[in-house]
């Protein structure tokens, strides 16, 4: 044989191996006649991601390259083929190919997760799909004030003691009370003046006797002076009058 027959044939013998060790490294087979070959996208079924198959190691083992650029490596049986790189390779007989088993447990979560996928294409697609209502928080109402000061109750208090007047005003302070007291989160500023401060005695005394877990305090400074007391309608208010 002379030296160019025996080049030839070393060339072929070279060219064979390598295209059965392509074959071997590129395509696993799996159920239903399903190969998983370099450049398939694959998804991890026991994990968060996925990538592009890069390649393999031995029968159970192949590496996933992710969009991080960093390849993982991944038992074959743990990934589900759900974009095939369809790029054209000559390879050798079918019977070369690498049988993988996969377990009827894998088996399974494959399928739920093909549903799970079809489901939510299905849904965005569907023309009647909408994205979830934000909650709307609830606006905190405003505040209410009201003025016991009596000129602003009566038009005339001619012939009425003091007695009388404040059993006016008091009159307003329950009305309003009784009007507001569901209202949950509800703020209402009593404006009662400084005076000699009896009005306002007599409205924090009614507020410790009926309605003990409403929260009081002295209305902004700023807005009423020393004039005015707050009353706040708590979210779990029970009334007691």
């Amino acid at each position: 044989m002379d030296i160019a027959t025996k080049n030839e044939s070393r060339y072929s013998i070279t060219v064979f191996h390598l295209s059965l060790w392509r074959h071997r490294n590129a395509v696993h087979k799996k159920t239903n006649n399903v190969y998983m070959k370099i450049g398939d996208k694959v998804r991890f079924l026991n994990a968060v991601g996925g990538g592009i198959v890069k390649r393999f190691k031995n029968n159970d083992i192949v590496w996933v390259e992710e969009e991080d650029g960093f390849e993982t490596p991944t038992l074959i049986r743990e990934c589900i083929v759900v974009e095939p790189d369809n790029t054209p390779v000559n390879l050798p007989n079918k019977s070369d190919a690498v049988k993988i088993e996969t377990p009827p447990e894998t088996l399974r979560r494959q399928k739920e997760t093909y549903n799970v996928v079809e489901l939510r294409e299905k849904a965005k697609a569907d023309s009647s799909y909408r994205q979830p209502a934000p909650v709307k928080k609830e606006k905190t109402p405003p505040v209410i004030e009201i003025d016991l000061h009596i000129n602003q109750l009566l038009d005339s208090t001619a012939g009425m003691s003091n007695t009388d007047i404040i059993s006016v005003q008091l009159g307003k302070f329950r009305q309003t009370m009784e009007e507001n007291k569901s209202k949950k989160g509800q703020k209402i500023v009593f404006i009662h003046g400084k005076g000699e401060g009896v009005l306002r005695s007599a409205i924090l005394s009614e507020l410790k006797l009926k309605y003990k877990n409403f929260p009081v305090q002295d209305a902004s400074f700023r807005e009423y002076g020393f004039g005015a007391t707050m009353v706040t309608i708590p979210f779990n208010s029970s009334n007691r009058s």
